[in-house]
């Protein structure tokens, strides 16, 4: 099962670009929220998408999963178009996303939630779980074991029989993240993981997801044979995220967004220094205003 993750995301030298986005344009009425937008995602980086509240920076993610069609536009993912297809074609690509507000099935155990995201599994065809009842039942206990494993790895063990609605909101999150690995990502996009989560917690999340990142899933989930490890391996990520202490942290690159177009794009020290990012964020102060209209007043000859 390690080997089949493993494979699932090798590293391609020859194409380092694993998603690119291009002339994106989403309209909602006469409001542009995203207007000629573009992004890249090198693989196996961790890559940061910040800007201010209405940038459109989760409208973006929409689009980038087609949870919401641009009215313009091209997603490639892995070499591949992917803006045509339906966000349950590109999540079984490897392309996955969480939501700002984690999204958990509340009525379900935190073990049911996370055995539902398993992808193609046997017994989703009718006929499979008559006819091939024993490979039926082998996946399921291997997919019972691997959700386990994922579970303690994140803390979360304890909770496992518990129902997902009992969980707190960091609790939720980790649920959330942990869910993805039953998908064998290529790519996560984290929507404000550390939004709403207590201090030590973002702490933790920030270490799963350095360890995803660098192929060291494998140190965290015992379970797994340790002998398949690949120096090739590696989960990418796409941050959006207002705390700025997790974008410098983590991120390699760091793409920005302001009334839904492209603003600063670098590595997090230019991005933070940016006089045009910390305009976006903070706006002219009153004295830059006045001089801009006395500059004003002067160009038109009064």
């Amino acid at each position: 099962m390690a080997e089949q993750f493993k494979q699932e995301n090798q590293f391609k030298p020859e194409n380092n670009v694993l998603l690119s986005a291009n002339s994106l344009y989403k309209s909602f009425g006469g409001i542009k929220a995203v207007n000629n937008a573009k992004i890249e995602v090198k693989n196996r980086s961790i890559t940061g998408l910040i800007g201010p509240n209405g940038a459109g920076k989760t409208t973006l993610f929409n689009l980038l999963c087609n949870f919401i069609k641009p009215d313009q536009g091209e997603v490639i993912f892995d070499g591949e178009p992917i803006h045509q297809l339906n966000s349950h074609q590109i999540a079984q690509q490897g392309l996955i996303r969480t939501f700002q507000v984690a999204r958990v099935l509340s009525r379900l155990s935190v073990l049911e939630n996370m055995l539902l995201a398993t992808q193609k599994q046997t017994g989703e065809n009718f006929f499979n779980v008559w006819f091939k009842r024993k490979d039926f039942k082998l996946e399921e206990k291997k997919n019972k074991i691997r959700a386990m494993s994922i579970l303690e790895s994140v803390g979360l063990i304890e909770k496992a029989y518990d129902y997902a609605g009992a969980l707190s909101g960091g609790q939720r999150k980790l649920l959330e993240m942990a869910r993805t690995l039953m998908t064998n990502p290529k790519l996560i996009l984290l929507d404000e993981p550390a939004a709403g989560v207590n201090p030590a917690l973002i702490d933790e999340i920030c270490e799963h997801i350095k360890n995803w990142n660098q192929g060291k899933i494998f140190d965290d989930i015992q379970d797994w044979n340790q002998d398949e490890k690949d120096e090739n391996y590696g989960i990418t990520f796409l941050i959006i995220e207002h705390n700025m202490d997790v974008i410098m942290s983590l991120c390699d690159h760091v793409w920005v967004l302001a009334e839904g177009t492209n603003l600063e794009d670098g590595n997090p020290e230019k991005v933070q220094s940016s006089e045009k990012v910390l305009e976006a964020y903070l706006g002219k102060n009153e004295e830059e205003e006045r001089d801009d209209g006395d500059e004003g007043k002067v160009g038109d000859g009064k």
